[in-house]
């Protein structure tokens, strides 16, 4: 019986880790200025080095990008090396982090008042056209 209830709870274990990890997106970016968009899950998105633009505001789907409700998706924003203008998380849900990194980055998040107490943000020289 106690072998029964060890493997019942090794498998349980592994089920919520692998759910964890199925319900979060990692999109990297290139050493290239680009456009980084989110995924339609709470996304960690690094931007690395260019002067970079990361819509995670809005997910777009289908090939007109016709935009879907917000989901209230966790996401994470880096910016990282480059002047990166923006980097959006200004979703209404209010729980969106984004670092700026280096460089002069334009950051747009969600205020205080919004969702679950306004989106956290570092390292953003502008934030919602708002110098620092």
């Amino acid at each position: 019986m106690r072998k029964v209830m060890l493997i019942l709870a090794a498998v349980a274990m592994m089920v919520s880790l692998f759910a964890v990890v199925a319900y979060a997106a990692e999109i990297q970016g290139t050493d290239n200025s680009e456009t980084l968009l989110e995924s339609n899950r709470g996304d960690t998105i690094k931007a690395l080095k260019g002067d970079d633009n990361v819509n995670a505001a809005v997910y777009q789907v289908g090939s007109q990008n016709a935009p879907i409700p917000p989901s209230g998706d966790r996401d994470r924003v880096h910016g990282n090396a480059g002047d990166d203008n923006p980097l959006n998380v200004q979703d209404k849900d209010g729980k969106d982090i984004v670092w700026g990194g280096k460089g002069i980055d334009h950051c747009l998040v969600d205020n205080a008042d919004v969702g679950d107490g306004g989106d956290k943000y570092f390292g953003c020289e502008f934030v919602n056209g708002v110098e620092q």
